[in-house]
C-alpha cells in the first residue's frame, strides 16, 4: 500500500498504522524522493513510528508491506476474543469489530457476527 502524507500528520499516521496493521508490519517512509536530500527509513511500523515522533520534514511517501500469508490463516472466530476485550474497555462492538477485522484482513461482518456469537 502506498500513502502520501503530510509531515505534520506522519507521526500520528504511522502510530495508527502500527495499531491497525500490527507494529511488526514492515514499512518504508520515503522523504523528498528524487531530490538531493532524499531519505528512506525502513523497518517495523512500531520502530519507524517512534522515529517519526521526533518530527519529519518534507514530502512524505509511505509504503506498507502486505500482510503475511500466515496472517490470513486467522478466522473471524479466532479473533472474536480480541473484539470482546475491546468492548470490555468501553469500545463500541461495531468499532471494535471493524478495527480487529482491519488488523487481520478479515471481513468486518464476519468478525462482528463471530463476536456476537461468542458473547
Amino acid at each position: 500500500m502506498v500513502f502520501f502524507e503530510s509531515p505534520h500528520r506522519i507521526a500520528a499516521t504511522l502510530a495508527d498504522m502500527a495499531e491497525a496493521f500490527g507494529g511488526e508490519r514492515v514499512v518504508a517512509v520515503c522523504r523528498e524522493l528524487t531530490k538531493p536530500y532524499e531519505e528512506v527509513r525502513r523497518g517495523p511500523l512500531a520502530e519507524v513510528a517512534a522515529w517519526a515522533a521526533d518530527g519529519v520534514r518534507g514530502e512524505i511517501t509511505v509504503v506498507v508491506a502486505g500482510a503475511d500469508a500466515h496472517a490470513r490463516d486467522v478466522t473471524a472466530a479466532d479473533v472474536a476474543a480480541q473484539v470482546l476485550e475491546a468492548v470490555a474497555t468501553g469500545t463500541r462492538l461495531k468499532d471494535a469489530a471493524s478495527a480487529v477485522a482491519l488488523r487481520h484482513g478479515l471481513p468486518k461482518r464476519d468478525v462482528y457476527e463471530a463476536a456476537l456469537a461468542a458473547r
